[in-house]
């Protein structure tokens, strides 16, 4: 099992100890069958997920009151994934980015500022991760392919 970083607590949901967690744009797919998660070194059993448009409503055994969560607004949240699972985290460091199969630029970093990840490239452009951006990721050839129009809308 990999640790990985799947998105952050937002703030508390109700006053029975729910929270909300704003997931990293590729943590969707796995969040809502996880039973383990891992928030300021402390391990919690999840207890019931609820997925609504943009983040995910938290239940864990272990915190019961608004208060133990308010604690733990803005922190990281971890889960305990296979690595065939881990390996859709990956921060696409060294990745070309091809749009109209020419290149745009190679991933340096990948940032979440709450809202999206925000993909930095060597050339100095940069670019956040917009629905449908992304056509296609070719792990063996290092590549990622997007979509010439949406990208011209919004890389810097």
């Amino acid at each position: 099992m990999t640790k990985i970083e799947i998105g952050f607590v937002t703030k508390p949901q109700g006053l029975k100890g729910e929270f909300r967690i704003k997931p990293s744009e590729n943590a969707f797919k796995i969040l809502s069958s996880l039973s383990k998660l891992e928030i300021n070194g402390k391990q919690l059993t999840v207890v019931k997920v609820t997925n609504k448009i943009g983040y995910f409503i938290f239940k864990v055994k272990e915190l019961t009151t608004i208060d133990e969560v308010e604690v733990l607004r803005n922190k990281p949240v971890f889960a305990f994934v296979s690595e065939t699972d881990a390996k859709q985290f990956q921060n696409f460091a060294g990745y070309k980015v091809l749009s109209n199969g020419k290149e745009v630029g190679v991933v340096e970093e990948v940032k979440n500022f709450g809202a999206t990840d925000v993909y930095f490239l060597a050339n100095g452009k940069s670019f956040p991760l917009v629905p449908n951006l992304v056509l296609n990721v070719f792990d063996e050839k290092e590549e990622i392919v997007v979509d010439s129009k949406i990208l011209e809308e919004v890389i810097l």
